[in-house]
């Protein structure tokens, strides 16, 4: 369970201040993601978490899913960044296996986003204004452009267009991957039994495989 932060706030009078709570209220949904999962993460957790009252989440913020969009919004930011990098390093444009690797390890110890990402479109994008989903999806599409021309760069004769989709089926299928890779303390015990050693999965490893299958079969394709 995660420890509740205790802060005393002022009321927030001018821009600066504004932000400071946004980031306050955004801190203590990720610290609750971590600590107690997506269930575990609720407006009066997070509240509490933030040394605020509830209803002073209201005026930042419509919804829980709300600020889980925003927290996504920022987890996207690093992911993208960091693919970003990894596929400006591959030496050999056109090496499927480098492009898959540099997708495996970018998304490898990444939680928060695979956790918040494989419930966008069941339960974030829920309870949330039209205007709030179409900022949302600007802003997204926004954060990865810079990933996505890497990605052409790194896969010719791939197009910006074809490496949007790619990302997108390839995260998609990652992030679905994520809650079987790392089980439940139960289901980790149950896999540990000599008779279901072969079903325990490996994220990284299976992400790789996910991203260099497709990514050949695509090629091929063209």
């Amino acid at each position: 369970m995660a420890t509740q932060k205790k802060k005393t706030w002022k009321r927030a009078r001018n821009p600066e201040q504004k932000a400071e709570r946004v980031d306050a209220i955004l801190e203590a949904a990720g610290v609750l993601l971590e600590a107690d999962g997506l269930d575990g993460t609720g407006l009066n957790a997070i509240a509490r978490q933030a040394g605020l009252s509830k209803p002073n989440l209201y005026v930042y913020f419509e919804s829980r899913e709300a600020i889980l969009l925003r927290l996504l919004l920022n987890e996207v930011s690093l992911w993208s960044k960091s693919l970003k990098k990894k596929l400006e390093q591959v030496d050999e444009p056109g090496d499927v296996d480098a492009v898959a690797q540099a997708f495996a390890d970018s998304l490898a110890r990444r939680r928060r986003f695979c956790v918040l990402f494989g419930a966008m479109a069941s339960t974030l994008e829920h309870n949330v204004e039209f205007e709030t989903v179409v900022e949302f999806k600007k802003e997204f599409l926004a954060i990865v452009q810079p990933a996505v021309v890497a990605l052409a760069t790194a896969m010719p004769p791939i197009s910006e267009d074809d490496a949007l989709e790619i990302l997108a089926l390839l995260v998609m299928s990652a992030v679905g991957m994520w809650p079987h890779c790392h089980p439940s303390p139960v289901v980790k015990s149950v896999l540990a039994q000599p008779e279901f050693s072969s079903r325990k999965l490996d994220f990284k490893a299976s992400t790789f495989d996910l991203a260099s299958n497709y990514l050949r079969g695509f090629m091929s394709s063209l």
